[in-house]
């Protein structure tokens, strides 16, 4: 049997392009509407990715002053709309309070049935300016606390706490309530979780490779380096590929000489890909025995997914590396991860 080969799309903004919106068929105000995102996200649910992320910053851009909802909320929003993809956002670890973090995350597991996953980042020096706080010193080992902290507070219900027992009037049995008590050098969290223990128990966790601590308790490791590789026992090894496509009128690499005269993209960190939509399936089909997935970031989302759609998709299927999730199932199911038991469950 063909390993399963998981396909995420990144589907913040309007590519990964900083020039992206000059060539989308939307204005502005619209790269975060409602009608957009919930149109993608069918799309790539009936073309059976696995999941779809959402980005976050807090950064403006001038092109695009206009506001719009954080990744969490738009991964919620989507939550009701689709039955089978998964669901990641971002939500940054190093000046966000953990209860929070866990408290979001695991409602939207609720709200998925069990879909949710959490990108777990560090924030740029930008971000502690934008809530007047000192820049931190050691984000990544944050991370790894706060991953720690939020990891204990979903665990803080076991999964048969909620009992409902309408004869005695009780609504939780509180000897399967447990206390959870974090502490660093900079904060502390206090539980149990405001939240019943989710579905999958756990979200699955997703950290980038370059905010890995020895500490840190990841599901899936994002990378950007082409030489990863999955290891046996180890998290799953998703690698970060930005891409731009041929399309019917305009070859790919013109098509990013144009959008580059707009202004030029910062280097990512990502592996960078350009060409036509078959020779893309080739080289997704090239990764397959490496690692266990890639996250696909579009130079221009609206242009670059209808190339994806017609050419390099159906032929991963008809290399039997696609295997669309079932509806009703979670994403750890998809992922083949465990669902892990209750680290303070009785016995």
């Amino acid at each position: 049997m063909t390993t399963p080969f998981h396909v995420f799309l990144e589907v913040d903004g309007g590519g990964w392009h900083p020039a992206a919106w000059r060539r989308s068929r939307t204005t502005p105000d619209q790269v975060f509407s409602p009608a957009r995102l919930r149109g993608f996200a069918v799309t790539a649910q009936a073309q059976g990715l696995t999941g779809l992320t959402f980005e976050d910053t807090t950064a403006t851009n001038p092109r695009n002053p206009v506001g719009h909802l954080d990744a969490v909320q738009r991964a919620a929003f989507l939550a009701g709309t689709t039955d089978a993809i998964g669901l990641l956002p971002v939500a940054a670890t190093t000046y966000s309070e953990p209860f929070h973090v866990a408290a979001q995350i695991a409602s939207l597991d609720h709200s998925s049935h069990g879909r949710a996953g959490w990108i777990a980042t560090t924030s740029p020096a930008a971000a502690a300016r934008a809530v007047n706080l000192p820049v931190e010193a050691d984000p990544a080992a944050e991370l790894a606390d706060v991953v720690r902290a939020v990891r204990a507070l979903w665990d803080s219900w076991e999964d048969d706490a909620v009992i409902r027992d309408v004869a005695t009037g009780r609504y939780v049995d509180r000897d399967r309530l447990h206390h959870v008590d974090v502490e660093t050098d900079g904060w502390s969290v206090k539980g149990p979780l405001t939240v019943p223990r989710s579905p999958q128990g756990q979200s699955v966790v997703v950290v980038h490779e370059r905010d890995l601590t020895p500490t840190t308790r990841a599901d899936v490791v994002l990378s950007g380096d082409e030489r990863a590789r999955r290891t046996a026992g180890g998290p799953l090894v998703v690698l970060d590929v930005e891409f731009a496509l041929d399309t019917e009128a305009h070859p790919a690499v013109d098509r990013l000489a144009a959008l580059d005269a707009d202004g030029s993209a910062p280097a990512s960190g990502r592996v960078r890909w350009s060409g036509s939509g078959e020779g893309f399936a080739r080289y997704l089909a090239g990764l397959a025995g490496s690692v266990d997935g890639v996250r696909l970031h579009a130079a221009v989302l609206d242009e670059d997914l209808r190339t994806l759609l017609r050419t390099t998709l159906p032929a991963l299927r008809v290399a039997r590396l696609l295997q669309p999730p079932v509806a009703g199932a979670t994403l750890r199911t998809t992922l083949g991860l465990a669902r892990p038991v209750n680290q303070f469950a009785t016995a």
